[in-house]
């Protein structure tokens, strides 16, 4: 069939038919396999074996005595022999592997396949058709096979075409970090006799002849078992292997010319998922411990902070910077327990367990302990960085000597444990670092929200936004949690990521770091309500010190926006300058309304604002557009920070 076809007009079953027809084949008893690979990928394989049980009975027989030779020719003349024939047609810009993200969310529908439901032209007329490519497989035994020997059949089919996809560097469309296991349209058809009934040989005897012939069809032989430790399953394997071979081989030839310009191109698109990073890095439910990211992910991360660190045109401010970076991005948080954040948090909820209640009720006593509260984390947290700092260079500079005088002449290397210390140094100093900012997790978890409600999972994406915000989740209908997890990307991408690399360029890792904490106990108590005059101090310093980031990320967004297919930059600078204060925060309005225009979404908070009230409610491909935008103002961000680093030095 054409590549154009779009799998409903006509309905497959009619297409089918049709066919059928033109060679005047009946239908209704007919199976039939739809592909828009081409024909000239077809290959065929064959196997065949005689059946093995004769060599045992030729042996012994009664009290084992043996055969005679009129018996033992009778048997090798009535010999039975399992052929296996297999044909494969292939095509593989389809390839999915098992798990793979779904491109259509229908899971119930009638059973009419005549005439296509709502939800089906619905589902053609918003989404593209898959790209054309299908995996074909025709498998003809000349033997009958039990119902349960059928099975294991097909079993045994498929993975030998998973194999042979693996062997040849076949990889997910949807995922190129993982093999393709086949395509999303793949069919196998097993033709095989019909295994006669045991009951057959009950018929009455009164029938004479034909109830001679229907007991002498019951007892002929079938193929009971089909396992991996059978022969016939390893003639299968091997012929539908083989075709299945072949056919990826005439494909990838005719799409790529040879198979080394494959391989090239494989790898390439391995390197490319490689880079994206750990993904999924958060657990399927809040609160859960975090996964950990794949060997793969872990170990490219590694070797790119160890090229980083060895890289001699940037200064170390620079390299630090960029090592903490692609930790983030592919090595995920560090560990919660010594995490600076973490353990600001677990403080702040000490003193406010601790608090009387008369300190919220009067304005002047909340307001100076507020103000104390921040004095004091601020001076504990900082002074504690730069202690830990005066640590890290102390064991750079005095640690090799030190294990020089401890171990005697000649067991150790000076210049060797002289760079283990340096190296060692380094790696503490990036994690304080990368402790005070990240972005692969929050884009990660605004992906995950948008999976969720395109799946219809309401319940779960509500759990999930609590890792993006403190709204209350359990009342929002999916167009407001789409709204929500774009407001909480839009302000943390500023929060979170912009703000730590601007104060890390300004005043270097404890500056950072000094801002994580100001932005902590502003989240923490820098509402108003009960904690109003208590949290007013952390508020007002971190309104102060956001004022340049926050405008520094509406700006990233805008620039952003040109570099993805469907986003506005021109509408989010007017939505930016529009509606900048309508947000309580002075800060948090540039961000979110940029990205509402950028977008061209409505973002609203019911009784605060309404950002871009002319746009449409948002949903999952907003998200998707969204994730996109913020990557790149990410990337950005990076790259503005290292110029002016350099350019510092």
């Amino acid at each position: 069939m054409p590549s154009t076809y779009n799998g409903y007009d006509p309905q497959p079953i009619q297409l089918l038919s049709n066919f059928a027809l033109q060679e005047n084949i009946q239908p209704s008893n007919t199976i039939g396999l739809l592909t828009a690979a081409s024909m000239s990928s077809m290959s065929v394989a064959s196997r065949s074996a005689s059946d093995a049980s004769k060599e045992v009975s030729n042996v012994f027989v009664g009290g084992g005595g043996e055969k005679s030779g009129e018996e033992s020719n009778k048997e090798e003349s009535s010999e039975e022999v399992v052929n296996i024939d297999v044909i494969v047609t292939a095509g593989l810009s389809n390839s999915r592997c098992s798990g793979a993200d779904a491109d259509y969310f229908i899971l119930l529908d009638t059973t009419n396949n005549d005439n296509p439901t709502a939800n089906e032209q619905e589902a053609s007329s918003t989404s593209s058709p898959p790209p054309p490519g299908t995996i074909n497989t025709i498998i003809i035994i000349d033997k009958p096979l039990t119902s349960s020997s059928l099975i294991e059949a097909y079993a045994i089919a498929i993975e030998a075409k998973c194999l042979s996809c693996m062997e040849h560097t076949v990889l997910c469309s949807k995922d190129n970090s993982r093999f393709g296991m086949g395509t999303g349209t793949d069919c196998c058809v097993l033709v095989c006799p019909t295994p006669s009934s045991s009951s057959s040989s009950s018929v009455d005897d009164k029938e004479g002849s034909n109830s001679v012939d229907v007991k002498q069809e019951s007892n002929k032989k079938v193929i009971k078992h089909a396992g991996k430790h059978t022969l016939f399953a390893e003639l299968l394997g091997q012929a539908v292997h083989e075709a299945t071979s072949k056919s990826i081989m005439i494909n990838i030839h005719h799409l790529h010319y040879n198979y080394f310009t494959y391989i090239m191109k494989q790898w390439l698109k391995s390197l490319v998922a490689l880079s994206r990073g750990a993904r999924p890095c958060i657990p399927s439910q809040p609160m859960m411990p975090i996964p950990n990211a794949p060997c793969s992910i872990v170990m490219l991360g590694v070797l790119l902070i160890l090229l980083i660190y060895t890289v001699p045109v940037l200064n170390d401010k620079a390299k630090l910077m960029l090592g903490a970076v692609i930790w983030d991005r592919y090595l995920g948080e560090p560990p919660l327990k010594f995490h600076p954040v973490c353990l600001a948090g677990s403080a702040i909820s000490f003193v406010l367990k601790y608090t009387p209640e008369r300190v919220y009720k009067n304005g002047m006593l909340g307001f100076t302990a507020g103000f104390m509260l921040l004095a004091g984390m601020l001076l504990i947290f900082v002074y504690g960085a730069w202690l830990f700092l005066q640590v890290t260079d102390a064991l750079s500079t005095q640690g090799a000597d030190l294990i020089m005088n401890i171990c005697p002449n000649g067991y150790c290397n000076n210049i060797y444990i002289q760079s283990i210390f340096n190296l060692t140094s380094w790696i503490l100093q990036l994690l304080l670092f990368k402790s005070t900012f990240s972005i692969q997790l929050l884009t990660t978890i605004a992906l995950q929200m948008a999976k969720y409600l395109e799946r219809n999972q309401i319940n779960s994406a509500r759990l999930q936004l609590s890792w993006l915000c403190s709204r209350d989740p359990t009342m929002l209908n999916a167009s407001e949690l789409a709204g929500g997890t774009l407001e909480s990307l839009s302000e943390n991408l500023s929060d979170g990521f912009v703000a730590p690399l601007f104060w890390y360029v300004c005043l270097g890792p404890v500056g950072a770091l000094g801002y994580r904490i100001i932005n902590t106990l502003d989240s923490r108590i820098g509402y108003r309500g009960k904690y109003e005059w208590f949290g007013k101090p952390s508020a007002r310093l971190d309104d102060l010190i956001n004022l340049i980031p926050a405008r520094i990320t509406a700006v990233l967004l805008v620039v952003s926006a040109m570099f993805v297919k469907g986003c506005s930059a021109r509408q989010g600078i007017n939505a930016a300058w529009k509606d900048r204060n309508q947000c309580s925060s002075p800060n948090a309005g540039w961000p979110m309304a940029a990205f509402a225009g950028i977008l061209g979404v409505k973002l609203s908070k019911k009784g605060e604002y309404c950002l871009n009230s002319s746009g449409v409610e948002p949903g999952p491909s907003n998200i998707r557009a969204g994730h996109r935008v913020a990557s790149i103002a990410g990337g950005l961000t990076v790259l503005v920070a290292v110029i002016a680093l350099v350019v510092m030095k």
